[in-house]
């Protein structure tokens, strides 16, 4: 039984040393994924290493967060606009958004892109953007809130939560004028920022 026991001893330590030694599984890759410019469907293809953790939103990654975190003005732009009617989550549909982008790339290199939050305030923005120029007119944009308005009448009202700790009405005040009007959407940094490719769909490489 001793002998038995030791045996078993010797195994469970030869386990935990593969365990060990094991190389870590790889992160699923992202795949490219739709966005929008101006009006068009592009195809961003997010330049993965494996090394860096995600730039994710909800059950969505967008690609591998770069170590510089702050807007750089040498950047593109992505824009996550929320909510949105491009990628729908059923289990979760308070992440529902759609992507933007203020550029493509034409000569196949890969650039660095800055993320921005678009946080839709107007319960009557109902139109899904697909530029950036029609969302930064709308952002300019300023509406009135009814008398009984509250943070629940806010359509992207979970994601401000999450993102910016917004949890009552009250809670926006600092983006308020004094005449009491709200931007209709809420642009703001995310502070990630990802690198990858925005092309038309017939230049990427065929699957064949």
């Amino acid at each position: 039984m001793l002998k038995y026991i030791q045996g078993l001893s010797k195994a469970g330590i030869f386990a935990a040393t593969l365990a060990v030694v094991a190389p870590a599984p790889a992160p699923a890759p992202v795949k490219p994924y739709a966005v929008y410019h101006d009006g068009a469907d592009l195809v961003f293809s997010p330049e993965i290493s494996g090394a860096k953790r995600m730039a994710s939103f909800g059950p969505w990654n967008f690609g591998e967060r770069l170590a510089e975190d702050k807007p750089l003005d040498k950047r593109l732009n992505m824009y996550v606009l929320v909510p949105g009617g491009q990628y729908h989550s059923t289990a979760r549909p308070e992440y529902d958004h759609t992507r933007l982008v203020n550029k493509y790339t034409v000569d196949g290199k890969a650039r660095e892109w800055d993320i921005y939050w678009c946080f839709v305030l107007d319960p009557a923005v109902t139109t899904d953007l697909r530029s950036e120029r029609e969302l930064l007119i709308t952002a300019q944009q300023r509406f009135h809130p009814a008398d009984l308005f509250d943070i629940v009448d806010v359509p992207a009202n979970t994601a401000l939560e999450e993102k910016l700790g917004i949890a009552t009405y009250a809670d926006l005040k600092r983006f308020r004028r004094k005449d009491g009007t709200l931007p209709r959407i809420l642009i703001l940094p995310a502070h990630f920022a990802v690198r990858g490719k925005a092309q038309k769909p017939e230049v990427l490489p065929s699957a064949n």
